[in-house]
């Protein structure tokens, strides 16, 4: 199953072999870049990874994170720039900024787009840390009838 050690701001800290084959080797890119934040709203690729009608109820649950991890860390400093670096640069970001949506997500299904795979649909379960600041994610097939595919993606390679 794919699963993933994300801090509270969204910096995937560790991935195992499935969920870089199912998200991309964030491990591979530099470490200000591995923010899921980040890279949903200033990298098209990470977009490309969902269906498009999904693409403005991550963009909030994204931003509704990151309201819920700068409230519960008033005066950190990397929250604070991550912040500012979206709010200046993405009018998307802003605008979902405004909503002053704020949400812990615990659960949910994902739906991600791999070319040779199809469609995946993926159970997703959070789990937190006791400081709520180191978050566990990991994905498990939806459906019984596409279970195999990631494997299948794992096997064929994550440029699939």
């Amino acid at each position: 199953m794919p699963a993933q050690v994300v801090s509270d701001l969204g910096d995937v800290m560790a991935q195992n072999a499935m969920a870089a084959a199912v998200f991309g080797d964030l491990a591979a890119q530099p470490p200000g870049r591995r923010y899921l934040l980040l890279r949903w709203f200033t990298d098209p690729a990470s977009r490309a990874l969902f269906p498009p009608e999904d693409h403005e109820a991550l963009a909030r649950a994204h931003v509704a994170g990151l309201r819920a991890a700068h409230a519960a860390r008033p005066g950190d400093r990397r929250a604070a720039e991550l912040l500012a670096e979206l709010r200046v640069t993405e009018e998307e970001f802003a605008a979902c900024w405004q909503r002053h949506e704020v949400a812990l997500r615990r659960s949910g299904r994902k739906r991600v787009l791999r070319p040779v795979v199809g469609e995946l649909q993926l159970e997703c379960e959070v789990l937190a840390s006791g400081g709520q600041d180191q978050l566990l994610l990991v994905h498990a097939a939806a459906d019984s009838e596409v279970a195999s595919r990631p494997e299948l993606l794992r096997v064929v390679g994550a440029g699939a």
